[in-house]
């Protein structure tokens, strides 16, 4: 029997017949399995996220715990620059059951770079419960890239939980082109004087994919400052449940956070939502916020019209142009052409030149 949790709940509850609040999660029936990439065993105790509440639910949490195959920890001793390269993690029909967890850590003037590279192939239904911890001690920057690029049979669930301390910074990086059901939460604690934070997300969703994303930003620290920009695309019957918070604590004096959305639809089949959403509990503080969606600019693909290139051509190197900069944030040329690879695929499959 398939379970149910609650999960993705907004910051500030609006009128419930927006459906926005929450969202229910269908959960499959589940055995614990052996996974084959090897990990870590023993988990770092981060006490820095107890009075933390992260993820997109506790049920959530508490399930990946339960259910846990795969753990590995990276860590930056003071004063230390590591790149922990890619990690690949592939589900297939063998072990269509991923419960991983991955915890950073960025030690005092440190430098962090790893790459959590998600795919699955198969015919089997497949499940993956994810969870990233990351903390930022003083001057130190983590950069976190995440990339999805599964098969339409599978459910994702995805909570990132940071912490970032005086004068860090963290930059999460998501690149959402793949899976049937992706639920994904990234909580950023902006605990820290000077701290920074970012998220650069794209996402394309196509068929009957449905994606329901949670992004918050908590300032609590003075002069911290965050940017979430995220921009995606929709096609044939996708679904888009998209929530992002700026939330300026009491104390948080000095404060800049900016968020934005573009979307472009491409059928008129899709739904697209957007709940921008921003909470002031101090003066002293700037927040903008900004959301968009629609179709193809007529005119960009007129101009491009006029230069030779053809209706089919326009209309994809727009759609490209939307993700080239965050996929230019890879720096790693194989990365980036599977990264390419994945958006292509479902542009040729709506019919447009690639």
């Amino acid at each position: 029997m398939k379970s149910n949790i609650i999960g993705n709940e907004i910051a500030f509850k609006t009128f419930s017949y927006l459906k926005v609040n929450n969202t229910k999660i269908e959960i499959p029936n589940l055995e614990k399995k052996d996974f084959k990439i090897k990990g870590n065993d023993e988990i770092l105790e981060l006490k820095e996220f107890d009075n933390i509440k992260y993820g997109i639910s506790k049920d959530a949490l508490d399930l990946n715990r339960e259910l846990l195959n795969y753990y590995n920890s990276y860590k930056a001793n003071e004063g230390e620059e590591k790149d922990f390269g890619i990690t690949l993690l592939e589900l297939d029909d063998e072990y269509n059951m991923l419960s991983d967890i991955h915890d950073v850590v960025a030690e005092k003037d440190s430098r962090v770079r790893l790459v959590l590279d998600y795919t699955s192939k198969g015919k089997d239904e497949m499940f993956r419960n994810s969870v990233i911890r990351v903390l930022a001690k003083e001057n130190a920057r983590v950069d976190i890239f995440v990339i999805q690029r599964d098969s339409l049979n599978t459910l994702a669930l995805e909570s990132i939980g940071v912490c970032a301390k005086e004068n860090s910074e963290v930059n999460i990086h998501q690149y959402e082109v793949g899976s049937g059901k992706l639920y994904s939460n990234c909580k950023v604690e902006l605990v820290g004087d000077n701290s920074n934070g970012n998220i650069n997300s794209i996402y394309f969703g196509q068929k009957d994919e449905y994606l329901n994303i949670n992004y918050d930003m908590i300032h609590r620290g003075k002069k911290t400052m965050s940017n979430i920009m995220v921009n995606g695309a929709l096609k044939d019957r996708a679904v888009k449940n998209l929530k992002s918070n700026l939330q300026f604590i009491k104390g948080s004096s000095g404060a800049v956070g900016s968020e934005e959305e573009y979307a472009i639809l491409l059928d008129e089949t899709v739904n697209s939502i957007s709940v921008p959403l921003m909470l002031a509990h101090e003066d002293d503080v700037v927040g903008n916020h900004a959301s968009s969606a629609g179709k193809l600019d007529m005119d960009q693909i007129f101009y491009l019209m006029t230069r030779g290139i053809s209706l089919e051509s326009a209309q994809t190197l727009i759609i490209e142009s939307k993700f080239s900069t965050a996929i230019d944030m890879l720096k790693d040329e194989d990365l980036e052409k599977e990264v390419w690879k994945s958006i292509r695929k479902i542009i040729k499959e709506g019919g447009l030149d690639v």
